[in-house]
């Protein structure tokens, strides 16, 4: 009799791999147990013949549950210490272990068989909004503690009937040790309500909300982890009546579609971009429409009024696949091709997950609110990606799914914790724990309270089902006057613990090392671009070149500074940078001239004598902004292309310059100045107007204009690779998720013999910026 112990981590709990390594080893006739260790993974001890016990670890190596994910495999032949008569699962351990990293399961869409279940006439959860097995349903949004068993969740309100508690015991069942499994006898319940009269209904819930929102209404509907406004798409007036009543009038919402060959129908949906939509993360992901409406309009899948509505002037759609009971049953009880399905709360405030406060909130909104009585413990909001080449998606939005998976960091830094608060936008925090990082879900903009409290709540949840209780330092933005930073310098002072205040583009630097796993003494060229974010110099950054490592960096070189005038206005309203850019070179009745009518500020238009306001205002120095934004600089070209004229929305006129573009063989060159180390966009934008003024079509135009970028800020990159002797050459912050731009770096530096780095498992927008915080914060923790 041979014995060998197993010890496996990654995500092997709440995905039904205790249930597979039984079967397994009892088809082998294998003796001994599996339990899961609190949060340090999967312990198995198996006695029996050698090559059996070879052939289980081959097996789980190789044929692991298709959720699961093996991060490492140990294997230890022992001497036996006692005979085992019998395979079986043990009690998981509650014990957690400080060097463990433990993989936390995200929320999982539905699976196939739990599917089947619901349209089964001889199934118990036919038609149950709530159905779930071992191998899929919520998982982080219920967890309150770790080991993942069930009264370390919020189903343990949820008592299992006698019939359910039988496929709970029975490991030959799929929902055996299924957290969340319950039935319509003994599970969770939806209730509708209508906000309209007040009257609530708890039978034939599903086919009565389908004919609600086939009369054009809207209804807000509780889901696994938030709360969607829905509407249909067949017509265009339920859209339009939902934007109203949200006062969003051009951020474009997601879609819920039916089924991949629907959506086939209007987007252009390549074979990466089916595999992710088809994954059992489930995300949002932006796909091209097709591009002739006539067959569109022909079709008629969805109308391209409604199409126009859901995205105003892009190319693209935000789509998602069914992932939850409740999803697959609203498509089986209407002739709906897609649902409108955007997230139910206002912006910089977390999504409602209470039902009395989905309930008061949403009054205006909504006409009816579908909610259950099964608590979310952590909202998650949908995950978001992009590809920005053709095989290699980009988070937006980094969020259920994906959420609360760990990144190492460095094995050598577990001896101590961290916490990072984020940006004020798009914001996340993270905790380290053991030389791994561990990223909140999205949070969003941080600068109304309730948003900081969502924060502040999220890292305290990962806390304590990470089991860290000491906290040696918190990082936060340089920015002083951020509420994250605020709230980080005030925790600091409480616990007595260190500050790492992190500028803004060296944190994005840093979570691209992350990212890709690189040695965390890896000094790396790094081009920063997006917005805003506060320079050390106390400049506005926002184009920047940075070589540098974890501790630290230099700027190496950047676009060029321009005065904006107005501050803050200045990213809403195009105008102003487009003044910035030219204040030297152009007068104010031509600027009017080119521009014609619009907003300068929300209650304002342009004309001549404001221009010249504002050109005094730029002169002068007064209530200004020095930047190298190139989210600025691409706002303005949209604005000088007749193509968006305000961001109602952050990143709108960017998003519709790129949706307009179309590529052609009309070169623009980037222009240089500083030795070759400063972008000069000042005499790259006034080509864009000179050849605009001589005929060159708009489209063409967009592309060359984002592409000269590319060129510019990939030729200063190269030049600071060659100085400084670095290998990679990274692309970091907003502008990345740019698919022009961003093949355009990628194409340059791989000529070059660089190599590009672009991100894949943090978002490279500010949703990234907490994790590139705490690794900074780590490296200076290490060697102050």
């Amino acid at each position: 009799m041979i014995e060998a112990e197993i010890h496996i981590t990654g995500v092997v709990q709440g995905v039904g791999f205790r249930p597979f390594v039984y079967r397994f080893a009892k088809k082998l006739g294998l003796k001994g147990y599996v339990l899961n260790l609190g949060d340090a993974g999967v312990r198995i001890s198996v006695q029996g013949n050698r090559s059996k016990i070879q052939k289980l670890a081959q097996e789980i190596k190789n044929n692991p549950p298709s959720i699961s994910r093996i991060e490492s495999f140990q294997l230890e032949w022992v001497k036996s210490k006692e005979r085992y008569t019998d395979f079986e699962i043990i009690k998981s351990s509650e014990k957690k272990t400080p060097s463990a990293i433990p993989e936390i399961p995200p929320d999982i869409a539905i699976c196939p068989q739990c599917v089947s279940d619901l349209t089964d006439p001889n199934s118990r959860w036919r038609s149950y909004p709530f159905t779930s097995c071992a191998a899929c349903g919520p998982r982080y949004s219920t967890i309150e503690d770790l080991p993942y068993d069930r009264p370390n969740t919020t189903m343990r309100e949820f008592p299992l009937c006698n019939t359910c508690n039988k496929g709970y015991t029975n490991p030959m069942d799929r929902r055996y040790h299924a957290q969340t499994t319950a039935c319509e006898k003994c599970g969770p319940r939806y209730t509708l309500t209508s906000l309209i009269d007040g009257k609530t209904s708890k039978t034939n819930l599903i086919e009565r909300t389908m004919k609600i929102l086939d009369k054009g209404l809207i209804v807000a509907i509780q889901g696994i982890s938030g709360t969607h406004l829905v509407t249909k798409t067949s017509t265009p007036k339920p859209i339009e009546k939902l934007r109203e009543r949200k006062k969003r009038y051009q951020r474009p919402f997601a879609i819920m579609i039916r089924d991949l060959e629907t959506l086939q129908r209007i987007c252009d949906v390549s074979i990466h971009e089916a595999q992710l939509l088809r994954s059992w993360k489930r995300p949002i992901v932006l796909i091209r429409l097709k591009e002739d409406y006539d067959v569109l309009r022909t079709i008629n899948v969805i109308p391209i009024e409604s199409l126009n509505l859901i995205a105003p002037e892009l190319n693209t759609i935000g789509v998602m696949l069914p992932y939850s009971p409740m999803h697959y049953l609203m498509f089986q009880n209407s002739d709906e091709p897609a649902f409108v399905m955007t997230s139910a709360n206002p912006t910089s405030i977390p999504m409602y997950i209470d039902p009395e406060r989905i309930k008061s909130e949403l009054k205006n909104i909504a006409d009816y609110v579908l909610t259950h009585n099964r608590q979310i413990h952590q909202r998650v909001d949908d995950s978001v990606l992009k590809f920005v080449t053709k095989e290699q998606p980009v988070f937006i939005r980094r969020a259920r799914g994906y959420v609360p998976e760990p990144i190492l960091l460095s094995k050598e830094w577990d001896g101590f914790s961290l916490l990072s608060v984020g940006p004020e936008e798009k914001a996340t925090g993270a905790v380290l724990k053991a030389g791994a990082i561990y990223s909140t879900q999205h949070i969003g903009d941080t600068d109304k309270i309730e948003s900081l409290k969502f924060l502040e709540a999220s890292l305290n949840n990962l806390m304590n089902i990470l089991g860290v209780s000491k906290i040696e330092g918190i990082a936060c933005d340089l920015h002083p006057q951020f509420l994250s930073s605020e709230f980080a310098s005030d925790f600091s002072k409480h616990h007595r613990v260190p500050l790492y205040k992190v500028q803004h583009h060296h944190a994005h630097l840093a979570s691209i090392i992350v990212d890709h796993r690189l040695d965390i003494n890896t000094n790396i060229t790094c081009i920063t671009a997006d917005g805003y974010g506060y320079g050390s110099d106390g400049s506005a950054w926002g184009g920047e070149v940075l070589v540098g490592g974890l501790k630290d960096f230099k700027k190496y070189g950047n676009v060029d500074q321009v005065i904006y005038p107005g501050g803050d206005l200045s990213a809403r309203y195009p105008i102003r940078p487009f003044i910035g850019l030219l204040a030297n070179n152009m007068d104010a009745e031509k600027i009017h001239e080119l521009t014609h009518k619009v907003k300068v500020a929300p209650n304002q238009e342009s004309s001549v004598d404001v221009i010249q306001l504002l050109q005094k205002v730029i002169s002068k120095r007064i209530n200004s902004i020095s930047s190298s934004s190139v989210g600025r600089y691409l706002d303005a070209v949209a604005l000088a292309l007749g193509i968006c004229s305000e961001n109602t929305y952050d990143g709108e006129c960017p998003m519709k310059l790129e949706a307009a573009a179309k590529e052609s063989d009309l070169r623009l060159g980037p222009a240089f100045k500083n030795g070759g180390k400063t972008l000069d966009i000042r005499t790259m934008f006034q080509e864009i107007i000179e050849k605009k003024q001589e005929g060159s079509a708009i489209e063409n135009l967009a592309y060359s204009a984002q592409k000269t970028i590319g060129e510019g800020l990939a030729q200063i990159a190269i030049n600071a690779s060659e100085e400084n002797d670095t290998e990679y050459i990274g692309f970091s912050g907003g502008v990345a998720l740019n698919r022009i731009i961003t093949s355009t770096i990628i194409q340059i530096v791989e000529e070059n013999g660089y190599k590009p780095l672009i991100h894949k498992r943090v978002p490279p927008g500010d949703g990234g910026i907490s994790i590139g915080q705490i690794a900074v914060a780590a490296a200076r923790h290490v060697c102050p």
